[in-house]
């Protein structure tokens, strides 16, 4: 009973199909008729006929359409990550602002002891034991963290306790003595900023005390910006410079 009505089934899903290719008489569209009903008395076969002969359902996906979803997918993930790199960067450039404003209070409290005049190093880019020696011994500043850039990736602009003891800062510090001769910086600081360089508030207001670490050829700490830079000026306030610090430099 069963094979006769799959056969039945099969019948009519063939003279479906062929239905569609070419006219039919009443007859036959009549027959045609009846083997469907007697088809539908049985699930499984006539469902397999009509999956068969009938118009194929839509189960998967075109290789275009994978491409175009693998694209989608890349540039969400993207925006995503730099997205990402900006939150972070910018509580790491918030963290840096509160330390140059920390050693900005430090310093102008210790110019107001000395005459105006703030500490003097050897170099801009250390050791710096004059300067946190100086700060400390008058209780100005303590803290040693202070002097690291929170964003800082190198580790030896990072803090740790060796580190500090030999004076290696997070920071350029920019009133020294000599011109320094560290071959990754750039020209302007070596050949173009005049040393000595003794800094006193009697100065511009808008000169630079402190800033970011920056070199020839590398990235700054702050890195969701092409050379960016934070600096402490001689009135305390603190700037950000996101491309060239050296056309900002005073």
């Amino acid at each position: 009973m069963a094979e006769s009505a799959c056969l039945a089934t099969c019948a009519a899903g063939l003279l479906t199909r062929r239905a569609q290719t070419q006219p039919i008489g009443a007859a036959n569209r009549r027959s045609a008729r009846r083997l469907r009903r007697a088809a539908a008395q049985d699930g499984g076969c006539g469902a397999a006929v009509r999956n068969t002969y009938g118009r194929p359902p839509a189960l998967g996906f075109s290789l275009v359409e994978l491409l175009v979803a693998l694209a989608i997918i890349m540039v969400l993930a993207a925006l995503i990550i730099s997205a990402s790199t900006v939150a972070i960067d910018t509580a790491g450039l918030t963290g840096c602002r509160s330390n140059l404003r920390q050693v900005g209070l430090a310093v102008l409290a210790y110019a107001k002891d000395h005459g105006g005049a703030l500490p003097v190093t050897t170099t801009l880019d250390g050791p710096q034991q004059a300067l946190t020696t100086a700060l400390a011994e008058g209780r100005y500043l303590q803290e040693p963290r202070t002097y690291y850039c929170p964003a800082e990736r190198n580790p030896l602009r990072q803090f740790s306790d060796d580190n500090f003891a030999q004076g290696k800062i997070g920071y350029f510090y920019f009133s020294c003595e000599k011109t320094p001769d560290t071959r990754f910086l750039s020209t302007f600081l070596r050949w173009e900023v005049a040393w000595p360089r003794h800094l006193a508030t009697g100065m511009p207001s808008g000169t630079w005390v402190m800033s970011d670490c920056w070199f020839s050829g590398e990235v700054t700490s702050h890195r969701a910006y092409k050379k960016g830079v934070n600096y402490l000026a001689l009135d305390g306030s603190i700037g950000t410079v996101e491309e060239s610090p050296r056309d900002s430099f005073r």
